[in-house]
This record gives C-alpha cells, sequence and structure tokens, in this order.
C-alpha cells in the first residue's frame, strides 16, 4: 500500500482540480437536449438520484481517490523500477536475446539462451526459452548496446510514452468532443489492467497494442503504407496481431497487407542474420523450445493463473479429461469466431462490401485476438478499443433512441466485463488469493479455478458478446428485414 503523506495529498487536490476544470459536457449539453432516452422515467430517477449533494459528493470523491490511486502507484512504479537491481522481470527475456544477436548466436536454440540467460542476469534453472519470431531482433536490437540497468530505464520510458500514445489514440477514436466523455475515456482505458501491468513486467504488449490502435487511426485515414508498417511491426507478437492480417485480407485492403508482408519477411531475414540462423534451424529450435514453454506453470492452461483466453475455460471446467478440456474450450472458440463472422457478413452485406472499416469490427477483432488464442494479462490492452466502442454507444443511444431496458443491460454487462479487467480483480483479488496456495504445484481449490481465478477468462467472453449484440442491434432496420435471423434481435 502507499501511504497517503503530504505528496499524495497534494495530489488528491491536482486531480480534483483537474477533473472539475475537464468535467464538462460542451457541445453535448445541447445536443442531448432533447433526447428521447435522458427524458425515460427511469434516468430521470437516476439523474435525480445521483444529483443529491451527498451522492453527488461520494461520486466525485471515489473518482479522485481512484484517479490519484492509480498515479501513485505508477509513478511509484516507475520510482521502484529504475532504482539500481529492480525486478526485470519479462524484459529479461528481450534483453538477453539482443545480448545474443550481438554476438551473432541464436536465442531461439534453448541450450544458448539458458546458459547465456543465468551468465547475463544471474538467475538461473528452469526458465522458460525465448519463443518469438525473428523479426522482433531487429526491434529490439537496441536493448544490447546498454547495460541491463541502463536499458531497462530506457525501457521503461519507452512504455510511459506508449501510454501516451495510448490515451491519445483512444481518444481520437472517441465520437464527443466533450471534455467529460474524454476525461471518461481517459480514466477507463488507463485503469485496464494491462496498461500498467505491462509497465511492471516490462512486456511488448503495449507495444503491440498502442501500434494496432494507430494502425486503425490511419487505416481509417486510408492511409494504407504507415498502417501496413504499424501491422507489420506488431506481428513480432504474432498472438496479438496476426489475426489483423486476415482481417485486412478479407475487407480487401490488399496494399495496407502486402506493406505489412513485406515489412515483416524484411524483419524476419535481417533477425535471422543478426543471430546466425537459417530458417530451417531457426524451425527446428522453436519447435523444440515452443514444446518445453508448453510446460511452463505461467502458460499450462491447468495451472496457469495469469492466462486470460477462453482456452483455459476448458481444461479448469475438466482438469481430469483432457479429450472434454479442449473439445469445450475450441466449442467456445468457434461459437465466438462464428458469430463475430456472422456479424462481419451482416455488415459487409449492408455497405455492399465497402472496403471501409469500422469500429465495432476493429474491437471484435481485438477480443478475438486475446480470446482465441495464449494471451497473459497484460494482453488486456488490446481492450482499448472496446472501451471506446462501449462509450461511442451510450453516446449513441442518447442521440438517436429511446431507453430501451435490454439494449442498456447488455450495454451495462459489458461494462461489468471489462471491470473484471481491473487491477481489483487482477491484482487485489486473484493474485491476493493465489498466495494462499502453491500455485505452481497445481494446488489451487477447483472451485477456485472455474470460479474467481476464470473471472478474467469469463469477461473477455462477456466483453465479446456484449459487444456482437450491441453492435447487430445497431445495423439499420433494413438490414434486419433482408436478414430474418437478426428480427429476432430487439434490444
Amino acid at each position: 500500500m502507499i501511504s497517503f503523506g503530504f505528496w499524495n495529498l497534494i495530489i488528491v487536490i491536482v486531480v480534483a482540480f483537474v477533473l472539475k476544470n475537464n468535467w464538462r459536457l460542451d457541445d453535448e449539453k445541447a445536443a442531448w437536449k432533447n433526447s428521447l432516452f435522458l427524458k425515460s422515467p427511469v434516468i430521470q430517477r437516476l439523474i435525480q438520484f445521483f444529483r443529491q449533494p451527498i451522492v453527488n459528493f461520494l461520486v466525485q470523491a471515489v473518482v479522485v481517490l481512484v484517479v490519484t490511486r492509480f498515479l501513485c502507484y505508477t509513478g511509484w512504479l516507475i520510482h521502484f523500477l529504475n532504482q539500481p537491481n529492480p525486478p526485470l522481470w519479462d524484459f529479461q527475456w528481450y534483453y538477453v536475446a539482443s545480448k545474443l544477436a550481438h554476438q551473432h548466436l541464436s536465442p531461439f536454440n534453448v541450450e544458448i539462451f539458458n546458459q547465456n540467460f543465468c551468465t547475463i542476469t544471474t538467475v538461473c534453472g528452469s526458465l522458460p526459452p525465448f519463443v518469438y519470431p525473428p523479426n522482433i531482433i531487429p526491434l529490439i536490437w537496441f536493448l544490447g548496446y546498454f547495460s541491463i540497468n541502463t536499458a531497462f530505464k530506457i525501457w521503461v520510458v519507452m512504455h510511459v510514452l506508449a501510454i501516451v500514445l495510448a490515451l491519445w489514440g483512444a481518444n481520437i477514436l472517441l465520437e464527443s468532443k466533450s471534455r467529460a466523455f474524454r476525461t471518461i475515456c481517459t480514466i477507463s482505458v488507463a485503469l485496464i489492467y494491462g496498461v500498467v501491468r505491462d509497465l511492471q513486467v516490462g512486456n511488448i504488449a503495449i507495444f503491440i497494442a498502442v501500434l494496432i490502435l494507430w494502425m486503425f487511426i490511419l487505416a481509417r485515414k486510408h492511409q494504407d503504407i504507415p498502417a501496413g508498417i504499424c501491422l507489420g511491426l506488431a506481428v513480432c507478437k504474432p498472438t496479438l496481431a496476426a489475426l489483423f492480417v486476415l482481417y485486412f485480407l478479407l475487407k480487401r485492403r490488399l496494399s495496407l497487407v502486402f506493406v505489412s508482408v513485406v515489412t515483416v519477411t524484411f524483419l524476419v531475414f535481417i533477425g535471422l542474420a543478426l543471430t546466425g540462423n537459417s530458417l530451417t534451424q531457426f524451425v527446428s529450435d522453436v519447435a523444440r523450445g515452443f514444446s518445453l514453454w508448453q510446460n511452463d506453470p505461467a502458460v499450462s492452461p491447468y495451472i496457469s493463473i495469469s492466462r486470460i483466453d477462453l482456452m483455459v475455460v476448458g481444461p479448469r471446467l475438466f482438469p481430469n479429461n483432457p479429450f472434454f478440456a479442449k473439445l469445450l474450450s475450441n466449442l467456445l472458440v468457434l461459437i465466438i469466431v462464428g458469430l463475430v463472422g456472422w456479424y462481419w457478413y451482416l455488415q459487409q452485406s449492408l455497405t455492399g462490401w465497402s472496403k471501409k472499416i469500422y469500429l465495432p469490427e476493429m474491437a471484435l477483432v481485438s477480443c478475438l485476438s486475446i480470446a482465441i488464442i495464449y494471451s497473459q494479462e497484460t494482453s488486456s490492452v488490446m481492450l482499448i478499443p472496446a472501451v471506446v466502442f462501449l462509450l461511442n454507444d451510450l453516446l449513441a443511444q442518447i442521440r438517436h433512441c429511446k431507453f430501451s431496458r435490454k439494449r442498456i443491460f447488455v450495454w451495462l454487462a459489458g461494462v461489468c466485463s471489462l471491470a473484471v479487467q481491473t487491477a481489483v480483480i487482477h491484482g487485489w483479488l486473484i493474485h491476493s488469493l493465489a498466495n494462499r496456495w502453491n500455485v505452481k504445484a497445481g494446488e489451487l481449490p477447483y472451485i477456485m479455478k472455474v470460479t474467481i481465478f476464470a473471472l478474467p477468462s469469463y469477461g473477455v467472453l462477456g466483453i465479446t458478446l456484449s459487444i456482437l449484440v450491441l453492435a447487430i442491434s445497431s445495423l439499420p432496420q433494413k438490414q434486419m428485414m433482408n436478414f430474418e435471423p437478426l428480427s429476432r434481435v430487439e434490444i
């Protein structure tokens, strides 16, 4: 815990002052004057409740304290990570790989990587191998020029800049220009657990999320070359980015895909050359390393408490029956992919198979990128488009729709599912409870595995389904008449 001292009090005052000056609806207030949504008796009662002095004060106090806590924790974390010999976690893998590349040695070879990891970091023992593709090597090459502590300081600064770019990009996608909604968007994005968790462990998920976010912004402006370069760079972590290549292929944005493929190919051959590897040798080393990596407790779907993808749902429900475990997980993935594909087909049919890209599609592909394949807590940064989509959908309801209990229920389900991906659940609940058992030995009680420790995976599923239902129900009435199944979706 961070003690509530003098400097924290100063930060509380500054945060309260900044929020007060930015908590204005501006032109939205005039646009909402005739809103049928806001004239609903339910909403009117809710507005009257929040206008009560004590309730209004408590809401403001909670918002101020949450933002203060986030800023204090982030500031403390940055200070702590820049102390001599900080815990470097995931960063060590990138640093060791870079150092080996400078010696023209292959980090993909398990023996070479483990031996040098022990020498460079003084951390020895059973370690997960380096299983990234070779196109990451040119991107982390610069780390090898510095000592590990200096390189990590640079890494921390890069993470802070990436967080700023993520918040900026989210505000660009927000459809409201009011300061209040932009403040809500900024706070909501910042509270996603992966944003600060990625800084804490030194992973690269935030960089991938920023590249994908700005790729989308550039692609919407038909700037396919820079967008393709962003996508090509992001594929250094293919579990998060590869699905977007397929998406743009289906959208027939071939120039963007071509640029991304050229970028990836260029980086792959440079990476192989820097590590003194051939393509066949790389495939052989990675195949061996990947099988070892799968047995690591942090990766195993039966043991890991940090995975948030749907592939862990089956193994947790059926820990003693691998067949049914795999069958259930694969069935969940197939259903989700099928529903997203169905929505994409309806959307494309409505728009005449346009090459234009839309935020609901972007949000759904981002959700799929962490739902259908291995993903850790840091990967929750990919939910930034989902945050913006939910805020934009609320704006659309207020501006253009009557109040609907069913639709607002679905929207609230999406918000609650996003709330699961915050530090309240991951840090203060899951990790604090996990300390009571030997997680690596698989000692977690069954009931805990399928309830509290599975909440992040259920949250990803809930977010995806909420966005799907809201997106489908937002299709124009003409589209609903053309496709009979949609006539039953009345929200």
